[in-house]
């Protein structure tokens, strides 16, 4: 079974060699089916993939760390004070429907930057010129690559209007010990698929809130905000904790968490509640069907997993290693208390992109999720107390 997974904080998708109706169609479909409702056993795990005809607007990343930030972490057997660190994602919601990616490039500007901006488009046309707003390309994934082709094969999960094959092998972390681990490669006659950051990429698995993590730890996800910046799912949207309790927004409290805000009620901080007595802990069930977009997110590895634990250079290196190796975190996803209308309460995590990425391979690479250094802490602790090596 594959190591367990953190959660976190759209946009939309272009592919290269599919039909861009058709594509908008389906990420539209799909988007109603994987954010809706559903209890475990029933209905779909919340994720997303962003549509150009349904995509939050105007979302804000503070950078691809600030989203992974924005995560919380995988919990093994974990006592209430261990919940895991929340992050830092900011998103802001327009009423538009659709941004261009030109403007979600300047919406994403600071001031000086649009000052410049607007300075050399001043030149440009003092010299005759066009001004014109470039946005860099994403970068192009390069994922592991098995040598030989993929190994013990369980399952392929065609998406044809996106123009990806998802697909569940051995895995390559960890020296291969990792167990299974999720792939992704271009569908046949594709040539580039590029997915923006904070799209949900596919369901992390069918399962349920619980008051307590699994005994068995690995797959459980704990919920737990630690930021205003942190980014969550709600009503289909992608938002801040502070953009979702702003006054005004029809949201007052999150379940689970105690709120500072300012005079003028604008959230400034957010904690887990310790005396909260409600589930904290999305936990996996047990049995999991067949695997499918639903629920095939956790599968994912932690490809920067060798530099966890203290395995070498600490919290900063491995941070910076799972920003170079690891395109998925997951993103909390809250739900309205049907009794409670003004409290969102947490529903299941999703496994969602944590920056602009674009595929171009045919051969199957593998997709790494961040666990967080924290994670890999508590069970090189739980190793060491068991006395494993």
């Amino acid at each position: 079974t594959p190591l367990s997974l953190q959660a976190a904080g759209g946009g939309g998708a272009a592919a290269s060699g599919s039909s861009g109706q058709g594509l908008a169609a389906f990420l539209a479909m799909l988007l109603r089916l994987l954010l809706a409702g559903g209890g475990a056993g029933g209905g779909a795990p919340s994720a997303r993939f962003g549509a150009p005809s349904s995509a939050p607007c105007g979302v804000q990343l503070a950078g691809r760390g600030g989203l992974r930030a924005a995560m919380c972490e995988p919990q093994r057997d974990l006592s209430e004070g261990d919940l895991s660190e929340g992050g830092e994602v900011g998103a802001s919601v327009c009423d538009q429907e659709v941004l261009s990616v030109s403007e979600r490039e300047l919406l994403s500007m600071s001031d000086d930057e649009l000052l410049a901006l607007a300075d050399r488009g001043e030149e440009a046309l003092a010299d005759g010129g066009e001004a014109q707003l470039v946005q860099a390309a994403p970068p192009v994934y390069d994922g592991p690559t098995p040598a030989k082709g993929l190994q013990g094969l369980v399952c392929s999960v065609e998406l044809p209007e996106v123009g990806l094959v998802l697909e569940v092998a051995d895995s390559l972390a960890g020296g291969g010990g990792a167990g299974r681990g999720l792939f992704v490669r271009l569908a046949e006659g594709v040539d580039s698929v590029t997915l923006p950051a904070g799209v949900a990429f596919c369901g992390y698995a069918a399962g349920g809130m619980e008051m307590a993590a699994d005994s068995e730890g690995g797959k459980t996800v704990g919920f737990a905000l630690r930021s205003a910046d942190t980014s969550v799912f709600f009503e289909q949207q992608l938002w801040s904790v502070a953009d979702l309790l702003a006054p005004g927004s029809g949201v007052r409290h999150i379940a689970g968490h105690e709120v500072e805000r300012d005079a003028g009620g604008r959230v400034q901080a957010i904690s887990p509640d310790p005396d909260w007595g409600g589930a904290r802990y999305f936990v996996p069930s047990r049995e999991q069907g067949d695997l499918s977009i639903m629920n095939i997110g956790q599968m994912s590895n932690d490809l920067a997993m060798s530099l966890a634990g203290g395995a070498g250079g600490g919290d900063s290196q491995y941070s910076a290693e799972s920003r170079s190796r690891n395109v998925l975190v997951l993103v909390q996803r809250l739900e309205r208390d049907p009794d409670r209308p003004s409290v969102a309460r947490p529903s299941r995590p999703v496994s969602t992109l944590a920056a602009d990425v674009t595929f171009r391979n045919s051969a199957p690479m593998e997709l790494g999720c961040e666990y967080g250094e924290r994670y890999w802490s508590r069970r090189a602790e739980a190793r060491g107390e068991d006395g494993f090596s």
